[in-house]
């Protein structure tokens, strides 16, 4: 089912409405409803923040365990704005935590019913903050991770972080009832597993994709790094060291360490992405 929210196709997953009947059969309508609510919340945080840095947005998806804002921007812009719009989701819920506070001191809400509130709320935005990928918490450790290792480095660290959380969770879901298993959650882990482990193998199509724009979008505002290389490594490894948060300067030297040539990254990202002999040695370029 789609529909659109300020121009932006909002998807809902055909698994979605099985859950929320399930809610309403089951008698947890107003648990289900209260839910729903929080994650769109919760999303319209990451909306409002992609917007704010002029982001392109592909899409808004309901998810039986929770919603996505898709976007065509993660990867390609700076750290500290992934990081913003990741973090705008969680922090939504201080503001409605802070007014179920108010609407039960004006006596609007029942103390029990403000207590599952919060709790309801805790639970979002502490779930949301797991170092699993692709929740928040996963995404602001890979964005953090850009500042210190290769953005490659930064994917593989992050998808297997990832995959390991998502099994934790799964085993977790055995021995945290003493009824037997917690069914959302084993079916959430392996829900985030699975989008995990898909990731995983397009990982090589997500970091072409970050040097294509990396080539077309130079940032030389970033801190310039000298990348030093040997003559006969090969363009393809070379590309593995680029950092997201650095604009990198190669130096090539040859086996015996003298300085063949010095050139900027620009010149290694557009050979390596132009040429269908990415696997030569760095020295046959020089020669050829």
């Amino acid at each position: 089912m789609n529909k659109r929210f300020m121009h932006i196709p909002v998807r809902i997953h055909p698994l979605f409405w099985i859950v929320v009947c399930s809610a309403v059969w089951t008698g947890y309508f107003i648990e289900i409803f209260t839910l729903i609510v929080l994650v769109v919340i919760h999303e319209l945080g990451h909306l409002a923040a992609a917007n704010a840095f002029g982001w392109r947005m592909e899409s808004i998806r309901l998810l039986p365990f929770g919603g996505v804002v898709k976007t065509d921007e993660w990867g390609t812009v700076p750290a500290r704005e992934e990081i913003t719009v990741a973090l705008a989701g969680p922090f939504q819920h201080v503001f409605i935590v802070l007014i179920s506070l108010f609407f039960h001191q004006q006596g609007w809400w029942s103390l029990d019913w403000t207590k599952y509130f919060i709790h309801g709320n805790m639970m979002v935005a502490g779930f949301n903050l797991l170092p699993i990928y692709p929740l928040d918490g996963g995404r602001i450790l890979q964005s953090s991770l850009s500042y210190f290792f290769p953005y490659r480095v930064c994917l593989e660290i992050t998808l297997w972080l990832g995959m390991a959380g998502s099994l934790l969770l799964c085993v977790c879901s055995f021995f945290l009832s003493s009824k037997g298993v917690v069914l959302h959650l084993l079916l959430l882990g392996l829900f985030l597993f699975h989008s995990n482990y898909q990731t995983f193998k397009q990982k090589n199509i997500h970091f072409v994709r970050f040097l294509l724009y990396r080539r077309y979008h130079p940032d030389r505002s970033h801190r310039v790094t000298k990348l030093r290389v040997r003559a006969d490594a090969r363009l393809n490894t070379v590309m593995r060291k680029i950092c997201k948060e650095k604009y990198h300067i190669l130096e090539v030297h040859d086996e015996t360490g003298k300085l063949i040539s010095v050139v900027p990254e620009e010149w290694a990202l557009d050979t390596y992405l132009r040429s269908p002999y990415y696997r030569k040695e760095i020295r046959e370029w020089f020669a050829s």
